[in-house]
């Protein structure tokens, strides 16, 4: 191209029309009506979501002035905002608009100055905003919430009466049950101390049989209760040494049981924070089980430590009998048991109370 041939008029021309294209196409796309009022306060601009929501010919409203698009009764109560508009303050208000489907939708309306680059104000911009589907969405929200509320309400409720309930069980049970248990228990062992002669050796192993059940059950009956505590219980945060806990469970254990020959590996230091006594109690159970599990190995070991590889977590560790995987499902359940009463004595609720 030769310097005659260029006209620097005709290619900043091209480029300011390819700029109005490409603003029109996207005030067009936005879901807001967009209306420029010019400096003489007449209609000059909409967008297509305007011609939409009036059901107006394109350029419809072109020319007209404020009063006269939007009537004099309701020009009036904006008024004071359309001059603070044209003075250079921006205004965000909430108003209600008819829609041409005869409708009334709630609205969010901005006045944006149109200030040019020597900052004088040439136009205000409105932009209106359907608000109406996002009420109706917090609206459905707040209901919601309520009825959730409503319905927490109820099954707090439900939850306090089965708490009253569970509390009175446990008090009959606590008394009711284990007074006739001890009774039994008492009578037994008075007849094997002190009528044992007259009985044979048949009539000694049912009394026997009576006795070691009822203190089984009575063992039974102090597990569920702890069993019902522990559900029930507020739990009250602090600093708990856990290494600490462990090393007194061990020694009242090793108390128990002076003769066992046990190797026990406790890591120093650990801590964590928690309820120190729903701590003591998993501890209590996970290392007691640990003991009960290895009695029968002369080379019992029992652990506890910290994992740090892959998900960190606490650990109690045994070389005792163990258990068949296939039954992992049932090994946190009440009372159920993988190995036999006569084998390892127990109610089947300890780890239950750990998994609470």
């Amino acid at each position: 191209m030769s310097i005659a041939e260029y006209n620097p008029i005709s290619m900043t021309d091209a480029v300011g029309a390819s700029k109005l294209e490409e603003l029109t196409l996207l005030a067009n796309a936005l879901p807001m009506l967009i209306v420029r009022i010019n400096e003489e306060g007449c209609h000059c601009y909409n967008n297509q979501a305007y011609d939409d929501w009036f059901g107006l010919a394109p350029q419809g409203h072109y020319g007209k002035r404020l009063p006269e698009l939007l009537g004099e009764k309701v020009y009036s109560e904006i008024h004071d905002r359309v001059q603070k508009a044209f003075a250079g303050e921006k205004q965000v208000f909430d108003t209600s608009l008819r829609h041409r489907d005869g409708s009334n939708r709630h609205v969010r309306v901005s006045y944006v100055p149109c200030v040019s680059a020597l900052g004088k104000t040439e136009g205000i911009y409105i932009m209106t905003l359907d608000l109406t589907e996002y009420q109706q969405s917090q609206a459905e929200v707040q209901r919601l919430n309520a009825e959730l509320e409503r319905r927490v309400q109820e099954r707090t409720a439900q939850l306090q009466a089965t708490n009253h309930e569970l509390e009175a069980f446990c008090y009959s049970v606590s008394h009711d049950l284990r007074a006739p248990l001890r009774s039994v228990r008492g009578f037994t062992e008075v007849l094997l101390e002190q009528y044992a002669t007259q009985l044979d050796s048949r009539g000694q192993d049912f009394l026997r049989r009576v006795r070691d059940a009822s203190s089984q059950m009575d063992k039974l009956v102090d597990d569920l209760l702890r069993l019902s505590r522990v559900s029930r219980s507020e739990i009250q945060c602090q600093d708990v040494h856990l290494s600490r806990l462990a090393e007194e469970i061990i020694a009242e254990l090793k108390k128990a049981e002076p003769s066992r020959n046990v190797e026990v590996s406790l890591e120093p230091g650990l801590q964590c924070g928690g309820d120190e006594r729903l701590l003591r109690l998993v501890l209590d159970n996970l290392l007691r089980n640990a003991w009960k599990f290895t009695s029968k190995r002369p080379d019992a070991r029992i652990e506890f430590g910290w994992k740090k590889d892959g998900d960190p977590a606490f650990f109690v560790r045994d070389n005792g009998v163990g258990f068949d995987m296939i039954y992992e499902n049932r090994l946190f359940g009440v009372f159920q048991r993988l190995h036999s009463a006569s084998d390892y004595p127990g109610s089947g609720v300890g780890l239950a109370i750990v998994q609470l």
